[in-house]
């Protein structure tokens, strides 16, 4: 038996609009969309992938394939932080150097024990003598140690204060599951998931005085960013921060070549999916045959990371 060898298959925007079109009849098998075939099935399967992703859709599975850990670094000064690709202090990947030589308030820049992943127009964000984080970007390419920033600095920082840098802004979680504090050792401690109710109802949220480690975070989904807000008003110690791990939306079909960000597994309830939801713009007829297997292919994708938790029973609860 000779096999393949290859485990890459894959198909693409214009191949899932074909297909399905193929499947209702619209197309002869040796026709192809015309651009306006094309510009409207695509705004149907963008519209359909949308309400597939995350856990509210008819698989609400794991969806580990759009999982992401993001970390969200703390202020001082507030509870609040805003989430999402125009957030500050806010990514999937950082580095976390301190500072060797102290540097005046109004410095512009700042002496790093080390440069590995900093570079210009990256994010940077240090520890103040006031306790706060300061953030603005690197200006310019690191001149050995030394890094040139966009922004002086508005405090006096320390020889060995906490810096963190990153080049690039996480995207904003639709669904967190967990949220944890981590210090500079890479100790997690775990936070509590509030909901609206129980956040609104704590007392002294944002009271100036209750500034501490956060206990528990209140987590609300917005368009553009998202809002976090921490149980205290300020964070007293900004070499913690919080990591999340959340799921992230599925990207668009914005190209005839651009991939499903879906498993295999998928492809086929896609294609199924979308000639099911065509069906009225080509005035098509949607028959017995197709429902079956559009049913079909939606229930093995529905399998595909099944949701799975660990449940605890204890004696004397009422049914």
């Amino acid at each position: 038996m000779t096999t393949s060898g290859t485990y890459a298959f894959t198909v693409n925007r214009d191949q899932i609009i074909r297909q399905s079109m193929l499947n209702i009849g619209k197309l002869d098998p040796d026709e192809n969309p015309t651009n306006s075939e094309i510009s409207d099935c695509s705004l149907v399967l963008n519209m359909m992938v949308k309400q597939w992703m995350g856990k509210g859709d008819f698989a609400p599975g794991l969806k580990v394939w759009t999982r992401r850990r993001g970390h969200l670094f703390l202020r001082s000064t507030t509870g609040q932080y805003a989430v999402g690709p125009t957030g500050t202090g806010w990514t999937e990947t950082y580095v976390a150097p301190t500072t060797t030589v102290a540097a005046a308030a109004g410095a512009a820049t700042l002496t790093l024990s080390s440069v590995t992943g900093v570079a210009n127009g990256y994010y940077i964000g240090f520890e103040l003598s006031t306790g706060d984080m300061q953030w603005t970007k690197v200006s310019g390419a690191p001149a050995g140690n030394v890094v040139t920033l966009a922004a002086v600095t508005t405090a006096s920082v320390l020889s060995g204060a906490q810096v963190f840098c990153y080049q690039t802004t996480a995207q904003q979680p639709i669904v967190v599951e967990t949220a944890t504090l981590r210090d500079n050792q890479n100790n997690d401690v775990p936070l509590k998931l509030l909901t609206v109710q129980d956040y609104d109802l704590l007392p002294s949220k944002t009271a100036p005085t209750n500034v501490s480690d956060p206990s528990a975070i209140y987590y609300e989904y917005q368009l553009g960013n998202s809002n976090l807000f921490t149980d205290i008003a300020g964070a007293q110690d900004v070499t913690k921060h919080i990591v999340l791990t959340y799921m992230e939306a599925t990207q668009d079909f914005n190209a005839a070549t651009d991939t499903p960000e879906y498993p295999q597994e998928y492809y086929l309830a896609l294609v199924w999916g979308l000639s099911k939801l065509i069906v009225p713009m080509f005035r098509a007829v949607w028959t017995p045959q197709m429902e079956t297997v559009y049913q079909l292919s939606v229930a093995i994708a529905q399998k595909k990371d099944p949701e799975r938790v660990t449940l605890f029973y204890q004696p004397g609860a009422e049914e």
